[in-house]
């Protein structure tokens, strides 16, 4: 009598190993992605909080793990330059003819400056570390150069912009009444440039005058921690 055998259980069990040795080791793997992921948020959460800013700290820690460029700053993000971590008190989104680019008022306590990303159309997109400038004194139309002490600046380009202001940007309406969130103004700008990295961007608010002058630095050497 002819009896019908199954497969060998025995041939079958090295099989069952290396299935079982491989769903091991993908657990593995996602279990320590995800605390990786988590004791992130909770870093950047917890540095935030550390600034003492209520702002800043509203932000759930899952929030951080959103990827945002410099060009997409909001007020409650915290940008570290040199070390340091300003707080994001103040933006203004500028369209010109449907080029963007952002301006934000940062602080580190006493210190106040101004990051501008993205005014160029074309070409590589520099960050601006800007500091507010009022010994530079404007009389009348902008001229084509600037000098400030010995260094020369030319006029690069020139433009019409409309500015949505949001947060705390500082005395840049000078003694006129607070605007509410999101008031748009038209803003006439200046962008000049010297040898080097040295640059200014002078604006026009009304028939006010704002001269900021600083570096061109690049983007990488800036970390952003979403507030929001």
């Amino acid at each position: 009598m002819n009896l019908i055998r199954g497969p060998s259980l025995r041939r079958d069990a090295p099989y069952s190993r290396h299935v079982l040795t491989f769903l091991i080791v993908v657990a593995l793997l996602v279990a320590l992605s995800g605390t990786t992921a988590v004791g992130v948020a909770f870093y950047n959460y917890e540095r935030r909080k550390r600034l003492g800013s209520g702002r800043a700290a509203k932000a759930l820690p899952g929030d951080v793990l959103r990827e945002r460029s410099l060009r997409e700053l909001r007020v409650g993000d915290v940008l570290t330059i040199d070390g340091k971590d300003y707080l994001v008190e103040g933006v203004i989104d500028y369209d010109e003819d449907g080029h963007r680019w952002v301006g934000a008022r940062v602080v580190d306590g006493t210190t106040v400056r101004w990051c501008v990303v993205g005014l160029e159309r074309v070409g590589t997109a520099h960050v601006r570390l800007l500091d507010h400038d009022p010994g530079i004194d404007i009389a009348g139309y902008p001229p084509e150069s600037l000098v400030v002490g010995d260094v020369r600046f030319a006029l690069d380009k020139r433009g019409n912009a409309t500015a949505k202001l949001h947060g705390d940007l500082g005395n840049l309406r000078g003694s006129k009444t607070a605007a509410p969130e999101g008031h748009v103004e038209r803003c006439r700008w200046w962008l000049y440039s010297a040898p080097g990295d040295d640059t200014v961007v002078l604006e026009q608010w009304g028939a006010d005058y704002r001269v900021l002058r600083g570096k061109k630095v690049s983007g990488d050497t800036i970390d952003l921690i979403p507030g929001s």
